[in-house]
């Protein structure tokens, strides 16, 4: 409990001491006593100190003089000014009394048959009794939050330790304000607060902390007071512990239990980092045996993933999340800033993790590069693939939008594998995820999301990476409508292609096309005259089919 200077003022001895101005400061507390000898006292006072004087230093004073003087000391935080009136001063001017009472600072007569001695000793002890109380209780407190350190109790048992001893809830967020543990009230803040600046404080502490008003609404409405701590980890990454002020105002001894539970929460967080590295470094390396598909691996693969608690036995796909900058985006100047550039990638990936993380809770993950690669669960029975493959893209096409509202200048492209059965297969679906990536940024652009079951004969395409050994899969007619001047030729390939995907129906063809029949058929006539194809001859024209897709691919590739 705050020593005061309305306790002073209950001691025996002062009983008939009167306030003359300034009541409204009886309640500040009080952490010195001195007495005044020089008029420059303010200059060497600290703060919280109670003055006894007899005015006699400053008995020259004027009136004006003697206003600036209490002003100044009600500046340097004295707590109140205790006169004994003597020979020198009959009279305590009405200067200092009127100015005490517009500071706030107590302006205290005494008898004047009552020594300083008596106000000095007394007061003296009690600030030594209250010193020892405060020390005994940070003993307590530290000893109990060592405690739950030692015997990683977790930062839930901490937050219920702080909650206990200061009476108020408690609450704890990540860096981003998403709780992490809640409290039971949920307040809703009033104000928004920059949250790395640190505003004057009540109490002094070790630890920077600010205030800010919310709002609880049990048990009923009402707007109160927090105080927010941020709590540095690693990597100068912050937690913030929030204590609402909902049962009683907080008071010195309540932030000696905040500092001692923010010393434990900072330990408990870093132990918790350096248990995920290490967990982290393990899982990458099954990760990375999977991926590669080594068959001696596979027995001990199985016997890490058991100490880790990882389910092999069952069906995992594939997904790639690949994360570039859109150059197109970028002016000149922050093209030419890559230290910007990485930065805006870490911060991508760190946004990315966690969305990843939020929409697919059970899934694997692990970074290279540019890339988070995702190991997904599968449960197939009673689920069709389709299905599964249309709730994956779903959830894929939410994180896009979720990335691109928090960094515009990066794109994240995602490739989907094809289904494993089994372990030995995970190697089959990366594959599949990296062939799907890359076909579906040439096909598609760099924000695609492309599963390689959906690549039809593109999969098949993707195995020859040399343009020449893919050109001489073009059939001879396709060559000559290629290579031909006609001043329509790119309006009689799109009829084709089109007419073909309509399995060779002109009319639905035009209605694709948005135009009409008559045109379709006259098109085509043309390009029977250019090529001498037969739209009979099914061979024929499974190969024309091929060789558009072919020359759509060769497109894609020369365009980027």
């Amino acid at each position: 409990m705050e020593f005061r200077v309305e306790h002073v003022l209950r001691m025996k001895r002062l009983r008939n001491a009167e306030v003359l101005g300034g009541k409204a400061g009886l309640c500040n507390v009080i952490k010195g006593i001195t007495i005044m000898e020089a008029p420059d006292i303010a200059d060497w006072l600290k703060g919280g100190e109670m003055l006894l004087t007899s005015l006699y230093p400053i008995l020259n004073y004027s009136e004006e003089e003697q206003r600036i003087f209490i002003l100044r000391l009600a500046e340097r935080g004295v707590s109140a000014l205790m006169i004994k009136n003597h020979r020198f001063v009959k009279e305590i001017p009405d200067a200092i009394i009127e100015t005490g009472e517009r500071a706030g600072l107590p302006i205290i007569q005494i008898p004047q048959d009552i020594p300083y001695v008596d106000v000095l000793y007394p007061v003296m002890e009690e600030l030594f009794n209250n010193q020892v109380m405060k020390l005994k209780y940070f003993k307590e407190v530290h000893d109990r939050f060592t405690a739950l350190s030692l015997t990683d109790a977790g930062l839930d048992s901490i937050i219920d330790t702080l909650e206990e001893l200061i009476g108020n809830p408690v609450s704890l967020y990540d860096r981003n304000f998403a709780c992490m543990i809640p409290d039971s009230l949920s307040a809703i803040p009033l104000e928004q607060q920059e949250l790395d600046i640190e505003l004057e404080k009540i109490f002094e502490t070790k630890f920077p902390y600010f205030w800010r008003k919310a709002q609880v609404s049990e048990p009923t409405v009402k707007n109160v007071d927090q105080v927010v701590v941020p709590i540095r980890t690693v990597n100068h990454i912050k937690v913030y512990l929030i204590i609402t002020e909902a049962t009683r105002p907080l008071e010195e001894l309540d932030f000696i239990a905040i500092e001692n539970a923010a010393t434990a929460l900072s330990l408990e967080l870093v132990k918790q980092f350096a248990v995920a590295e290490v967990e982290r470094e393990f899982k990458n390396d099954i990760i990375d045996d999977l991926l590669a598909g080594r068959p001696q691996v596979l027995e001990t693969i199985y016997q890490r993933a058991n100490l880790i608690g990882w389910e092999l036995e069952r069906s995992y796909a594939v997904l790639l999340f690949h994360v570039q900058e859109e150059f197109s985006s970028l002016s000149e100047n922050e093209m030419n800033k890559p230290q910007n550039m990485r930065k805006l990638q870490s911060d991508t990936f760190t946004y990315l993790h966690e969305a990843i993380h939020s929409s697919f809770k059970n899934g694997i993950m692990r970074s290279r590069s540019d890339m988070i690669i995702l190991l997904l669960p599968v449960k197939q029975q009673g689920v069709k693939s389709k299905d599964w493959l249309s709730a994956v893209k779903k959830k894929a096409r939410e994180i896009q939008k979720d990335i691109r509202e928090k960094t515009q200048d990066i794109v994240v492209q995602i490739g989907i594998g094809g289904i494993a059965e089994t372990a030995m297969e995970v190697s089959k679906s990366y594959q599949e995820a990296q062939d799907a990536l890359e076909l579906g940024g040439v096909l598609h652009g760099s924000e695609s999301i492309t599963a390689f079951s959906e690549l039809g004969l593109f999969r098949l395409l993707c195995q020859f990476p040399e343009q020449e050994a893919l050109t001489s899969f073009i059939p001879a007619p396709l060559c000559r409508l290629v290579e031909s001047k006609n001043a329509i030729k790119n309006d009689l390939l799109h009829t084709l292609d089109i007419f073909l995907q309509h399995n060779q129906n002109a009319a639905k063809a035009a209605q694709d096309l948005f135009v009409h029949y008559k045109t379709v058929m006259y098109r085509l006539e043309r390009i029977k005259e250019i090529t001498d194809m037969d739209f009979e001859d099914s061979e024929e024209m499974l190969e024309v089919r091929v060789g558009i897709k072919i020359l759509n691919l060769l497109k894609k590739e020369i365009a980027r």
